[in-house]
């Protein structure tokens, strides 16, 4: 659980005080996951029962990035539920707005219909995402709010709400409810996020250009070259010949994977650990797609590869040293340079 601990916790953006407060919260839920007496654990730690069960409820709650939240959920203030209203919107529109908190959730629950609609101008793009700079800081608006809140309202109308319905009855007639609403469609998914802020054609996502010359017909005939930027903090432990640990924190690594167009399978990959990639790099991303690969070790219990898992290379041995006929890349410098091409040239042909 020490693993779950570190991976799950930015424990560099915290500050001294709140650390103490979650190595006592976590050793307190690991003492309990070993199995120790209840009793035992408030006379160690001070820490009620009530808040130890709390703590394993929200820690077993789902995240939203597919995993649990685990030892993320002890930290405070940190919502594991989304607030769902109740009770109804009244008829009184408050003079400072509030009291509508969940008021837009239940409204859309009340019209599914209206909710579909949503749904449907954000797959027509009727409002885009646009990122701004104020006061020194990078924020994230929505172009063509205001007319898509007007035909917002005129459905409402259509239904037959009037003005002591929601969401006549607020302030604004709830655009920062509709603004925020559409803010989480559009952010949903990589996919509808990139389209509405503009892109054409997203990389590593099946797509064809109908100007394209050389279609995927079958597979090893196209492969496309991506690289990926993850924006993600990781340490590193180095131990020196002394037995002295050395940390060093990395803010991004780069995944560089080779792709084939016809099936979607990644050949081969590599991982940079830096703020650029380079040429060598993309020579190493090369190697690892026509080595073949061999089943990993993996340290972390219960993790194993499933019964469709693996390369293709790892499942079918023949498909080792297999070339391809084409290879797309991008105007990347280290993917054009003089190295990378002599190196696909001598190692594909």
């Amino acid at each position: 659980m020490s693993g779950l601990r570190d991976c799950c916790i930015a424990w560099t953006e915290l500050d001294a005080e709140t650390r103490e407060v979650m190595k006592l919260r976590i050793d307190a839920v690991e003492r309990y996951a070993r199995g120790e007496r209840v009793k035992d654990i408030e006379k160690v730690t001070g820490v009620n029962r009530r808040q130890i069960y709390r703590w394993l409820e929200r820690g077993l709650a789902p995240h939203p990035d597919g995993r649990i939240f685990g030892f993320r959920a002890l930290l405070a203030h940190v919502r594991v539920n989304e607030y769902v209203r109740v009770s109804p919107v009244n008829g009184r529109p408050s003079e400072d707005g509030s009291g509508k908190a969940g008021a837009f959730a239940l409204f859309l629950e009340r019209f599914p219909t209206l909710a579909g609609w949503l749904l449907l101008k954000v797959k027509q793009r009727r409002v885009s995402l646009e990122q701004v700079h104020t006061n020194g800081r990078l924020q994230t608006r929505l172009v063509g709010l205001h007319a898509l809140h007007a035909e917002f309202l005129w459905q409402c109308r259509s239904l037959g709400l009037t003005a002591v319905d929601y969401p006549f009855n607020t302030d604004g007639h709830a655009i920062r409810s509709l603004s925020a609403r559409l803010k989480v469609e559009l952010l949903r998914s990589f996919r509808t996020a990139a389209r509405a802020a503009g892109a054409t054609h997203l990389k590593g996502l099946p797509h064809y250009d109908k100007s394209d010359s050389r279609p995927a017909t079958r597979p090893y005939q196209v492969v496309e070259f991506d690289g990926h930027r993850l924006d993600i903090r990781l340490k590193v432990v180095v131990r020196d010949a002394l037995d002295f640990e050395h940390e060093f924190e990395i803010e991004r690594v780069w995944l560089l994977a080779i792709i084939d167009v016809c099936t979607r399978a990644v050949l081969g990959y590599h991982l940079a650990l830096g703020r650029e990639y380079s040429r060598y790099d993309v020579i190493k991303t090369i190697e690892s797609a026509l080595e073949p690969h061999r089943p990993r070790d993996f340290t972390i219990p219960g993790l194993d590869y499933g019964s469709h898992d693996g390369f293709p290379s790892q499942r079918l041995p023949e498909l080792a040293y297999s070339t391809w006929e084409w290879m797309k890349l991008d105007n990347a410098k280290a993917n054009l340079a003089k190295e990378t091409l002599d190196a696909l040239c001598e190692f594909v042909g």
